[in-house]
């Protein structure tokens, strides 16, 4: 059903002025049901049941106020016993998970935020401020955000008019604030038989398959799609006409290194240095780090950053508080062309690719929240 969804209920990326600009007199729909009469997946059109009533308490989320009490329902094959859920655009709405809709200029008001660098809980406040109600937590309208921009089929079409698709020089820069914390510890070794390359497509609709599963799932421990970053499976976004084809050289792989013995490693960071890098983490990462350690993780963030600090003259705990603080590195690259001229298309249209991609929309968003 998330292929299903994913091949079939795409939107538009310009959608018809009457969907995309918001209006008090807008009127909503109180019952959502499937459009679909037979089943997709049974040969013979093998016809859907009759709607099933999902939730009767489902909310409809606006610039302007909440709708409440809007019911839900889906309608099953009883061949394959697959559910199929209300998921159209064309009434201005995107379902998320049978619980949480938004109407369109909701989820453009959204990512118009985003681009101006305003993160989604400051915008849920805003408007929480502004109506008078209470609205879900923003972690969750982020994901039921990000569900849109997976299934809205983005045009992203680049080409210079000095350098055409393929420039001859480009320049790279580094942001590390979009990225996200994880050390090298907790990424595991790639296959001995990975030769580096990656299928450049099939990783982003893996990631969009991700967030897509995020509506049909509970937990996001449930999710079929959820991955985790590896060195065997990660690839950037190289626009269709520019780069040669889908399969991309990643070459991170080739850093990985088993870890030295600890009697024959050289410090390079003094003790004092290291103590002053934990005092910035968080209790959460100090907690962490002392159960790692074996030691104890109960009590305040001083309490946990002394028992560290008198365990770090051994040289075990030492090597690993180190690789949790410095071990880990990367952040998001950006790929343009030098043309001056051209700077200001770049950053509007590297905005639209953030909208794209949801996964480094999530990463960058979650930075600016934090």
């Amino acid at each position: 059903m998330i292929h299903y969804t994913l091949n079939k209920k795409t939107i538009p990326a310009v959608l018809p002025e009457h969907l995309r600009l918001p209006s008090f007199s807008s009127t909503y729909p109180t019952s959502l049901i499937p459009d679909e009469m037979f089943c997709h997946r049974c040969a013979g059109n093998v016809p859907l049941s009759d709607p099933l009533l999902m939730t009767s308490k489902s909310k409809i989320f606006t610039n302007t106020r909440i709708i409440h009490d809007v019911s839900t329902y889906s309608k099953c094959c009883h061949q394959c016993v697959i559910h199929y859920r209300y998921q159209g655009w064309k009434d201005v709405l995107h379902n998320f998970n049978d619980s949480v809709i938004l109407d369109l200029p909701f989820c453009l008001h959204i990512r118009n935020m985003l681009q101006v660098h305003t993160a989604v809980g400051r915008v849920v406040e805003c408007l929480e401020l502004t109506i008078g109600e209470q609205f879900h937590p923003a972690k969750t309208l982020l994901h039921a955000y990000l569900h849109f921009e997976a299934l809205t089929k983005h045009e992203y079409e680049y080409f210079c008019v000095t350098c055409g698709d393929h420039p001859a020089v480009v320049i790279m820069d580094l942001h590390r604030k979009g990225a996200f914390n994880m050390s090298l510890s907790d990424i595991k070794p790639p296959p001995k038989n990975f030769n580096g390359y990656v299928d450049m497509e099939d990783f982003w609709e893996t990631l969009a398959l991700q967030m897509i599963g995020r509506g049909f799932v509970k937990r996001q421990s449930d999710n079929p799609f959820t991955g985790h970053p590896n060195y065997q499976f990660w690839a950037p976004w190289i626009g269709r006409h520019t780069r040669k084809s889908n399969q991309f050289l990643n070459t991170e792989f080739e850093k990985f290194h088993q870890p030295k013995e600890a009697e024959i490693c050289d410090i390079t960071v003094s003790e004092d240095r290291l103590k002053n890098e934990l005092h910035k983490k968080k209790v959460s990462v100090i907690r962490k780090l002392c159960k790692e350690c074996g030691i104890d993780s109960i009590g305040s963030k001083t309490d946990l950053l002394e028992r560290l600090s008198s365990e770090m003259k051994t040289r075990q705990t030492y090597d690993k508080v180190f690789e949790k603080i410095w071990g880990a590195s990367g952040g998001w690259a950006v790929v343009m062309w030098h043309c001056v001229q051209h700077k200001m298309l770049f950053a509007r249209r590297e905005s639209e690719r953030l909208c794209r991609y949801p996964p480094l929309m999530e990463a960058h968003t979650k930075c600016r929240h934090l």
